[in-house]
């Protein structure tokens, strides 16, 4: 009995030991390039996401409502507007060419298409989804992130307890309102929360804080496993990252984070040391 309890307690190790290798750890990740000023923007550059598709990079921006495509150096593939949006503060790449922007003090998740060679894009033929969600012009939505799994997306709400939703839209054919989850740890420790990205490889949820310089991990619980630090001094940065309004991990385990006005910053993680685990040929 003594050996099938200590056996069990080994296999129970093992299967900790291999979560914790899933975290994506941000302290081990270091300033790459940066400040790169983003191709085709000036000022006011407020959310980030990465198509995994086209292997390149989308920024939003809240004056004038404009996404710009970038390549991955930062430099400008093409403009569109978003015509007739309000305060758009986040966006997140759904797959194909669809997208969600998130409007913030309206409230909004804004579902839309970016087709190769558009030009603009128009509010008023656009679904949306307005989660129960409490919300103004000095506290509203702030970033969102997507899990196409599970098929839910993630909003921050930026400031005043600041927190993060899990949003399960109802059915194509339901009437029924969106169904809003507070994750209840997620946000706790922030001063504010500024971007989301959601890594659906290891169900791990990114939360960008500009007033507390930082991006923290969290697993699907909301509790978190690990931090970058974006403060002058730490992560290879000479100086602390100003408004860091947006993040994005890339396929490639890139990480980018934008700032206002118009700056992107490029991490990448060091190389590990050689190690034994006793993961190997687990799944």
């Amino acid at each position: 009995m003594r050996g099938l309890i200590t056996a069990a307690g080994l296999l129970l190790l093992g299967q900790v030991l291999c979560e914790a290798q899933e975290s994506t750890r941000l302290d081990q990740y270091t300033l790459a390039k940066g400040p790169v000023v983003i191709g085709g923007v000036s000022q006011n550059a407020s959310g980030l996401t990465y198509h995994a598709g086209r292997d390149s990079l989308f920024v939003v921006l809240d004056s004038p409502q404009r996404v710009v495509e970038l390549s991955l150096d930062g430099s400008l593939e093409r403009k569109i507007n978003l015509n007739k949006f309000e305060d758009t503060e986040g966006i997140v790449w759904l797959g194909e060419n669809r997208f969600a922007v998130a409007e913030e003090a309206l409230g909004n998740i804004v579902l839309i298409e970016l087709e190769p060679k558009d030009g603009g894009v128009s509010w008023k033929k656009a679904k949306k989804l307005n989660p129960d969600i409490k919300v103004n012009a000095a506290n509203g939505l702030e970033g969102i992130a997507y899990d196409p799994l599970g098929k839910r997306f993630f909003v921050a709400r930026e400031k005043r307890s600041p927190a993060v939703f899990k949003i399960i839209p109802p059915k194509p054919e339901s009437d029924m309102p969106s169904t809003s989850i507070l994750m209840s740890l997620a946000g706790r420790g922030l001063r504010d929360i500024s971007g989301l990205h959601y890594d659906v490889k290891s169900e791990r949820l990114l939360i960008l804080s500009h007033e507390s310089a930082c991006v923290v991990e969290t697993n699907k619980y909301g509790i978190e496993t690990s931090r970058l630090l974006l403060r002058g001094g730490k992560s290879g940065l000479s100086r602390t990252i100003f408004k860091a309004e947006g993040v994005a991990l890339d396929k490639h385990g890139t990480l980018y984070i934008v700032s206002e006005p118009n700056l992107l910053y490029v991490f990448k993680k060091a190389k590990p040391r050689p190690q034994s685990s006793g993961c190997m040929g687990s799944k």
